[in-house]
């Protein structure tokens, strides 16, 4: 909380200043100091974990029991799940954010009084875990995984919205709502460390024949992955309004 403090308390002073003082370095790069607070201490570990494809079965038949006596005996089939079907799951973790999370404020504006807008660049080192097995009715008949990092980059247009309400209290409240506008997510220096056995030069050389297939034969792939990221960066973005009074800020009770 005294970190959001801190960030509230820098965008509200930089609100306040006149338009031309923002155009300054030393505004936008206090910003982007305190967002890179925010952010190292709000990445969630794993960045991103999808194991719904993974361990679904089928009940299949595993064998006869014989009920009854004597001629009225009858066969009774016997089922149990078994694993089956293409099972897969991958997970993305950010590799050590605090050295190597950057982050740049530019374009830093105010159209109109409370309203703060900027462009944020963000970039940061991932590593991407995928494995696949195959399973047949209970029989395992694939197994594998793939190893890999990457520099993930994003550029996000932001707006910063305030305003004093004073509701018959002694002290007013200030209202804040971050809001993003715009995202584009993309990534570069994409290398595989690891496949199913295969390490060093070995994956790095099939990784990167993998890599450029995709682009070729599955281009539509790559741009779904980073349309469903732009997707959701939108959709955390929008933050409800924020009501916060002077003891808050200060950090009175």
């Amino acid at each position: 909380m005294r970190i959001l403090n801190l960030i509230v308390v820098a965008l509200l002073a930089l609100s306040a200043l006149p338009a031309r003082s923002l155009a300054a370095d030393n505004s936008a790069a206090a910003l982007a100091s305190s967002l890179r607070m925010l952010l190292i201490e709000a990445v969630p570990q794993p960045l991103y974990k999808d194991e719904s494809h993974w361990g679904q079965q089928k009940v299949v038949a595993i064998g006869v029991k014989w009920r009854g006596q004597g001629l009225r005996v009858h066969p009774e089939p016997q089922y149990q799940p078994r694993n089956h079907g293409r099972w897969w799951k991958v997970q993305v973790t950010a590799d050590q954010p605090a050295d190597r999370l950057t982050l740049e404020v530019r374009d830093l504006e105010r159209p109109e009084p409370g309203t703060l807008r900027f462009t944020a660049y963000l970039a940061f080192d991932a590593n991407v875990e995928f494995e696949r097995q195959t399973w047949d009715e209970g029989r395992r008949i694939y197994s594998g995984s793939v190893r890999a990092r990457a520099r993930l980059k994003a550029m996000i247009h932001c707006e910063v919205l305030t305003k004093v309400e004073n509701k018959g209290g002694l002290l007013p409240e200030t209202v804040f709502r971050f809001r993003v506008l715009q995202s584009n997510v993309g990534y570069e220096n994409l290398v595989v460390e690891h496949i199913a056995g295969l390490g060093g030069d070995a994956a790095k050389l099939l990784g990167e024949a993998v890599v450029t297939g995709m682009k070729q034969w599955h281009p539509s792939l790559e741009r779904r992955l980073l349309e469903k990221a732009n997707a959701a960066i939108l959709k955390a973005g929008d933050t409800r309004e924020v009501r916060l009074g002077v003891s808050s800020l200060l950090g009175k009770k």
